[in-house]
């Protein structure tokens, strides 16, 4: 143990106590805090009370994703509800998708709980994929009797679904394998080659199936009915941002749009960010010449160098400019910056010349995050000048986690999806490309769990047994992730092969294929030449699992056919607006109403009159009578007229006296 490690040690003690000591000063309790709460309350004197409450407020519990609980989790769990007959409790889950340990989800405690439990079920059939696509990833897991490298994990091949039974993927004419890979040729290889290769070889092959697509010949069949693939259909399955780089980067050579749904960077890393800077500063102070060109200069404002040298030597061009800038500072400082970058992008038709360019619907998104980040933080800051600090300060030191900051999705209709792993858990994607899925990372530190107690240990000394253990548990989650890969797509799934060498030097012999989660698979734990690897691939080969030289070489770009469509105008009012105000009533509003409604209500065919047979009218009643203001009027104007004369005559008025009471009595109502 080094002083390094017994400094760590000591910090982390330190650390935890004041953390809590503090939390306890403000009074404030995270979700950690409520768990770690109930647990020392369960494990108190009085646990058994509390449980006992707990017990009969929910006698039955149901823990779905239970292959995700933390050791603290099931101990709860297990001290509520092991050994009481009167109730129940559910484990539900999948150990051969735990994969987010990172999180501090543990497969062991999953396994300590399958040890505990005497009754399990499982779920024979998958109502996702294809029937192929189920078959070949059957065949794939049992290669070996130990596919998930522990017992309390065992692999249970299941059947596919019946609805799924016509899923077919036609490509050329011809069905595909549900399964193909793609074997990189040559005695051995470094991870730099077979990541840009493969990079490549997918794409290429993203490609064609988009251009065989758009000919109807890539097409995604349920029985008779079939549709065209389109971009949105794919997916590339990778672990990392630089894998997903990667990806990208070749797609976008061959002129292919994608997204990448798994970013957490910073808006305020973008090269947007930077210039959005420039052009506030340019906007505050548009007098100083230098601090206006390198506005000009951004690619926002699509001004080319002819185009900024000719501003130079044209004086009255330039004061213009000046002119312009100087108004959005008064916008600016009257009504807010986003105002002020609302009028800036229409003057200049930013979002227009944007979207005109490979990549502009990111860069439009991310100038929109920012604009709406500095509109809510100008409400909290006293100056412009204040504001430009705080977008300077923001861009020197991002923050990815802050979920305010973390990049916006701009779209993903018509877009080959990039993916984590680990985020496509749950989903489900018609066609999957794993380009890297042979890569791995050996592991170089000791922490790893006891086989008998299922605790997890950290050996600060390094022992190569401790190492060992750890080694093996990294390969276990590798074939777990290799599963959840695997089994996200429904019609298809291509995977990226290669004899790979991770050692440095000698790159001759046995490969390092087997430490790899399909490598152990495919060679059953043993090491391999390329050769011994290309022969267990062809063993494996079926109806359902296929495979193919990897080559590279084809840039040609993807050409989309543009449909033809009529020329799209707004339509002219053909009439002037009425704009004569006026006070009614909602007895007017219906009646106009009903005016309306009749006007638009079919008319009578007059040529076919005689055809049709004459339906008698049928017999009113008061009932019947129509509603609104002109009946109501009507009615009222005869009662008048007929009633208040002789009322006024029985109760002794003289008759000179009824002109003047309707004449009241009219104005009023």
């Amino acid at each position: 143990m080094s002083i390094r490690d017994l400094v760590i040690t000591r910090a982390l003690a330190e650390i935890r106590e004041t953390v809590a000591r503090e939390k306890r000063r403000r009074g404030e309790l995270g979700f950690d805090d409520m768990l770690s709460r109930l647990d020392s309350a369960l494990r108190s004197e009085s646990g058994e009370v509390l449980a006992a409450a707990i017990r009969t407020r929910f006698p039955v519990a149901m823990i779905d994703e239970f292959q995700d609980t933390d050791p603290q989790q099931y101990r709860i769990f297990r001290r509520i509800w092991h050994h009481q007959p009167e109730t129940a409790l559910l484990l539900i889950g999948d150990p051969k998708q735990a994969i987010y340990a990172f999180r501090g989800a543990d497969i062991f405690t999953y396994m300590k709980a399958r040890s505990e439990v005497h009754a399990h079920y499982t779920l024979d059939t998958n109502w996702r994929s294809a029937p192929g696509m189920v078959n070949s990833v059957n065949k794939l897991f049992s290669q070996t009797d130990d596919a998930f490298m522990f017992r309390e994990i065992p692999f249970i091949p299941v059947k596919s679904a019946g609805k799924n039974q016509a899923l077919r993927f036609v490509f050329k004419g011809e069905t595909q394998p549900a399964m193909k890979m793609w074997l990189m040729e040559g005695e051995s290889c470094g991870v730099g080659d077979y990541q840009s290769t493969m990079a490549q070889v997918c794409a290429a092959q993203i490609r064609d199936w988009l251009q065989a697509g758009q000919r109807g010949e890539a097409l995604l069949m349920n029985g008779d009915d079939a549709r065209p693939v389109r971009a949105s259909d794919i997916s590339v399955l990778v672990r990392s941002r630089q894998e997903a780089a990667q990806v990208r980067d070749a797609l976008t050579l061959l002129e292919i749009p994608s997204v990448y749904l798994s970013n957490r960077d910073s808006v305020f890393e973008t090269l947007e960010a930077q210039e959005m800077l420039w052009l506030l500063q340019a906007v505050m102070t548009p007098e100083r010449e230098n601090t206006l060109r390198s506005a000009l200069a951004t690619s926002m404002m699509g001004l080319n160098a002819l185009d900024i040298e000719t501003l130079n030597n044209d004086e009255h061009a330039w004061d213009a400019v000046v002119e312009e800038f100087d108004g959005y500072r008064q916008i600016w400082r009257k009504r807010g910056v986003m105002p002020m970058l609302r009028a800036l992008m229409s003057a200049r038709n930013i979002a227009e010349n944007l979207l005109a360019t490979a990549g502009g619907e990111r860069r439009l998104t991310d100038i929109l995050h920012i604009s709406e980040l500095l509109q809510e933080a100008g409400t909290q800051l006293e100056s412009e000048h204040a504001l430009v600090r705080w977008l300077s300060q923001h861009i020197l030191e991002p923050d990815s986690n802050a979920s305010s900051q973390q990049m916006r999705l701009e779209s993903d209709k018509h877009l080959v999806q990039i993916v984590t792993i680990h985020k496509s858990k749950g989903l489900e994607y018609p066609l999957v490309w794993l380009p890297f899925i042979t890569n791995f990372r050996v592991q170089d530190q000791a922490f790893y769990h006891d086989r008998h107690s299922f605790e997890a240990v950290l050996d600060l000394n390094a022992a190569p047994e401790s190492v060992d253990l750890a080694e093996a548990e990294r390969l276990a989650e590798d074939l777990r992730l290799l599963y959840v890969a695997l089994t996200r797509s429904v019609w298809h799934c291509s995977l990226g092969v290669a004899p790979l060498v991770r050692r440095r030097g000698d790159k001759k012999g046995d490969t390092d294929v087997h430490q790899s989660a399909l490598g152990r698979l495919l060679q059953k734990g043993e090491p391999q030449d390329a050769a011994g690897l290309r022969t267990c691939i062809e063993a494996l080969c079926d109806d359902d699992i296929a495979w193919q030289t990897a080559q590279t070489g084809d840039n040609q770009p993807w050409q989309v056919n543009d449909a033809i469509t009529a020329e799209l105008n707004a339509r002219t009012l053909q009439r002037l607006p009425g704009d004569n105000w006026r006070v009614t009533s909602y007895s007017g509003l219906q009646q106009r109403g009903h005016g309306i409604a009749q006007d638009l209500m079919p008319r009578l065919d007059v040529d076919a009159a005689g055809v049709v047979s004459v339906v008698e009218e049928p017999t009113l009643t008061p009932h019947q009578f129509p509603r609104g203001a002109s009946p109501g009027h009507s009615c009222t104007v005869c009662l008048k007229t007929s009633i208040l004369p002789s009322r006024l005559t029985r109760t002794g008025y003289r008759k000179n006296w009824n002109s003047a009471a309707l004449n009241r009595s009219g104005n009023r109502c």
